[in-house]
């Protein structure tokens, strides 16, 4: 698997207007991160302008040179020849610089409009063979599915100097880190502590070695993990502890072995369930955070001075992270801890 350390962001969505996001994804590319991220969602939970992630990043593409662009996105919304033509025009615009994660899905991009997510992993499986065969182009695509059935198909746009676009899955459970094993290019889960990421990569490896396949240098086994830095660990948990109710899954805590009974009305709440419109959900939703003890938030985040920072950056890659998502915003100062990411952290894991 890859051996670089690499450290993309997380776009301010929700949060951004139209403008900002543009500007962060400039400032990001010029700071040197190696990706940005944006969240593909139709709404948010919280209230806030949503816009369509892959015409934020088109534009984002013409703004940016070298920096890596991607979403977080769903096999259900579209159609995966659709899906894999857009990906290759914007894999052009940007000069071979997309990425794209995919998950099972969302209630609050779904449910509301109708949108079937029945049987969501198989329906990503087949979403992922349809697109790769698509775009590696070799003759007229013919698949027979459960979801989709092409005949004499293909595309008059391939990806940019390469026969496919990566793909990352974003999971958690046992085979959907079989499938990112057997399919993906990359894995970007989110919500993991170093010890639960290394049990899980295992069994992403064990996906790859069922398939005949080995998981080489061009793997990206990445994570989508919360940071707070500040002056020292007590003030970086502060500005973090509002947001706890967003930084760790229940089961992901039972897993890591916290003992925390969970009142049975608070059980199974997370951000994939919660929807915009269920105003009650989303109060026991940030209610839920209140469960969540220091050492938990501590254990599933990198929080604290550089120093900290750094410490536990070591301890995810000795895991088996070769790439951060970071979603800095939750710092005391913002500004003041990407321009630490920048100027002194990244450089410090690149340059050893």
């Amino acid at each position: 698997m890859g051996k670089d350390i690499r450290f993309g962001l997380s776009a301010p969505m929700p949060g951004a207007d139209l403008d900002g996001l543009l500007k962060f994804s400039a400032k990001a590319d010029k700071l040197g991160f190696d990706s940005v991220w944006y969240p593909d969602h139709v709404v948010f939970v919280s209230p806030t302008e949503a816009h369509e992630a892959w015409t934020i990043a088109t534009a984002a593409a013409m703004k940016t040179n070298n920096i890596s662009l991607g979403t977080v996105s769903d096999p259900h919304r579209m159609h995966p020849a659709v899906f894999a033509q857009r990906l290759a025009t914007i894999d052009h615009i940007s000069k071979g610089r997309v990425k794209v994660s995919l998950g099972v899905g969302e209630s609050m991009n779904l449910d509301a409009y109708g949108i079937k997510w029945d049987r969501p992993l198989a329906r990503l499986r087949e979403a992922m063979k349809v697109m790769q065969k698509l775009w590696k182009g070799e003759g007229r695509v013919n698949f027979n599915g459960e979801f989709y059935n092409l005949s004499d198909a293909f595309l008059q746009v391939k990806p940019y100097n390469r026969d496919r676009i990566p793909i990352y899955i974003s999971t958690h459970t046992p085979k959907g880190l079989r499938l990112t094993g057997e399919l993906a290019d990359g894995w970007l889960p989110i919500d993991l502590n170093p010890k639960l990421y290394a049990e899980y990569l295992k069994i992403v490896e064990e996906g790859a070695n069922g398939a005949g396949r080995t998981l080489g240098d061009s793997f990206d086994p990445a994570l989508w993990v919360f940071t707070s830095l500040g002056k020292n660990e007590d003030q970086a948990y502060e500005s973090l502890k509002p947001w706890r109710y967003v930084l760790i899954m229940q089961e992901q805590l039972k897993k890591a072995g916290y003992g925390i009974e969970i009142p049975e009305e608070y059980k199974g709440l997370n951000y994939f369930n919660v929807i915009p419109q269920d105003e009650a959900g989303r109060q026991k939703f940030r209610k839920i955070g209140e469960l969540f003890p220091r050492e938990a938030v501590l254990d599933f985040t990198i929080t604290g001075s550089k120093k900290d920072c750094i410490e536990k950056i070591e301890k995810f890659i000795d895991n088996g992270v070769r790439h951060f998502v970071l979603f800095y915003r939750f710092s005391p100062d913002p500004n003041k801890a990407l321009k630490t990411y920048a100027k002194e952290i990244i450089p410090y894991f690149k340059n050893r």
